[in-house]
């Protein structure tokens, strides 16, 4: 009998190739806590995207569960000390999309300046004299902060500072080496860099230290031409305060693709607010990184089921040695 693999949502056609005769193949029909309980109980593998919650007592239904493969690198939707406890495997994939965040994150910062979606409206709506419009800006010579400098805030620093002719602040308290790109100017504070950027891009995970960082006082800093852009995790921004300070027109604009809760609720004020542009979830999704990924959480789930380690990075390893 194969071992079965559960994948809370579906994923590239590649990583399934990997497994469809090696296992047999669950696919969750919904995200919620309740199907992962029914349908993790006889699995040997999970395949785990961003939406589905695998906490405590999911992994207590979890008998023959040996591995996670999280499609991403984000974790925080995985009970690390209870797989751990268990000797469950948890794998992330850091780096396969960062090229694919950057550029989600430059698409987001120019589709704001040039108001693309403000000017589709527009012609949609038979509103042709808003080409006169002089509200668009250039992004030339403008100041773009960064919070957050790893890999993909750094990848975010050097297309637009060589590619646009931005000017770059930067503010990483994790990050040692400050003066290898002389084109980035590290600043040692929040309140500076939102003082003096006209684009804030976040690149932080969604830590304890993180969660609720950028908030009403950190805002109201914020030039009232400024824009904010959120690839990175929605815990991040305290909503309500980003909320209010759109409404008031204390800053010209944001771009959102995460959000405190997701999916975003159709009630939710963002939804209404000019200027404002969202998406689902989806900066680290294109064809050519959900193939990428789709493939490594595949291999690392037939590697773990045909009882070889996998090659991949194994979030856990450290906690799982040190219970052995």
């Amino acid at each position: 009998m194969k071992p079965k693999v559960l994948l809370s949502e579906d994923i590239n056609p590649y990583g399934k190739k990997i497994l469809e005769h090696k296992a047999e193949l669950i696919i969750a029909p919904d995200t919620s806590e309740e199907t992962a309980i029914e349908l993790i109980k006889d699995v040997t593998g999970l395949i785990l995207r961003a939406t589905t919650q695998i906490n405590k007592r999911v992994l207590s239904h979890a008998t023959k569960l040996k591995v996670i493969a999280r499609t991403g690198v984000g974790v925080d939707n995985v009970d690390i000390e209870e797989a751990s406890k268990r000797g469950i495997l948890v794998c992330n994939f850091p780096g396969m999309n960062n090229l694919t965040v950057a550029e989600q994150t430059i698409s987001m910062i120019m589709a704001l300046s040039k108001q693309t979606l403000h000017m589709h409206n527009s012609v949609k709506n038979g509103n042709w004299n808003e080409r006169f419009s002089t509200n668009q800006i250039e992004v030339s010579g403008r100041t773009l902060g960064i919070i957050g400098m790893g890999q993909i805030g750094q990848l975010v620093a050097q297309k637009c500072q060589a590619g646009l002719g931005m000017n770059i602040l930067a503010y990483d308290p994790y990050v040692r080496e400050k003066t290898t790109n002389p084109y980035i100017n590290f600043v040692p504070n929040l309140e500076e860099l939102f003082c003096n950027s006209d684009f804030i891009s976040i690149h932080v995970p969604n830590l304890k230290e993180t969660k609720g960082m950028i908030n009403k006082p950190l805002i109201s800093l914020m030039k009232k031409t400024a824009f904010i852009i959120n690839t990175s995790r929605g815990e991040v921004i305290h909503e309500e305060d980003l909320i209010e300070a759109l409404q008031n027109k204390d800053l010209q604009g944001a771009a959102l693709d995460v959000f405190q809760m997701e999916p975003l609720s159709l009630k939710s004020p963002l939804q209404s607010i000019e200027n404002v542009i969202l998406s689902p979830h989806c900066a680290g999704s294109t064809w050519e990184s959900n193939v990428r990924i789709a493939t490594g959480a595949a291999q690392a789930v037939l590697d773990t089921i045909e009882g070889r380690t996998p090659s991949t990075n194994i979030y856990n390893k450290d906690l799982i040695n040190k219970k052995a």
